[in-house]
């Protein structure tokens, strides 16, 4: 799915907007904060997860460039409070948008309107894909479909296994059992920090 071009043009010539930037690791939104701005990405990346009361989390989204968080948007919309976390995962730049505005144009731009309905419909997609992926297949299958998708173009995967566990909603200990069957199995090489795919198509046929 294609994704919304964001209206930079638009958003530069506004003097209610501002722009900020902030290093990998910073939280800008916490779970119970008020959404008093949204912001456009420039640059990076940010994640968007939910924690659990065991430890574990669940990866919502990414948010990348041209791109911005819709469940902020709800909650400007609503007037509600932010329902989980969002880190930098990547050095970020962004416009902040003051929610006043993010309503006003709402109703007065069509240019904003298209934006923000088209990002919603995107990320709606994207949320009844992770439900569908929860609901309906093993882990051991989204362990597979997920390597495969982070090793497009590439061999090595950098990661840690707590990551992949926050990705799939799982525990690390649990992916470490799975993945140390993988490389048992000869699909993969399990070194510090990196996974190397070296079988892409019997990894593709884990049903």
């Amino acid at each position: 799915m294609n994704t919304p071009q964001a209206p930079f043009d638009f958003l530069l010539n506004q003097p209610e907007v501002s722009q900020i930037s902030a290093p990998t690791g910073t939280i800008i939104s916490n779970t119970g904060d008020p959404c008093h701005d949204l912001i456009i990405l420039q640059k990076g990346r940010v994640r968007v997860y939910r924690p659990a009361e065991d430890g574990r989390s669940i990866t919502l989204y990414y948010v990348d460039q041209g791109e911005s968080c819709i469940l902020t948007a709800s909650c400007i919309l609503n007037t509600e409070f932010f329902p989980a976390i969002a880190e930098i995962e990547k050095d970020a730049k962004g416009i902040v948008v003051p929610a006043t505005k993010v309503l006003e144009w709402l109703k007065l731009e069509p240019l904003w309107q298209q934006y923000i309905f088209s990002l919603l419909s995107h990320r709606m997609a994207d949320l009844i894909s992770l439900v569908d992926n929860l609901a309906f297949s093993n882990l051991n299958v989204r362990l597979a479909k997920w390597l495969l998708s982070q090793s497009i173009n590439k061999q090595i995967i950098h990661t840690t296994h707590q990551i992949v566990a926050d990705e799939l909603a799982s525990s690390r200990e649990v992916i470490s059992r799975l993945l140390k069957e993988l490389e048992r199995k000869g699909l993969i090489i399990l070194k510090r920090g990196t996974i190397e795919i070296i079988n892409r198509n019997n990894l593709d046929k884990i049903k």
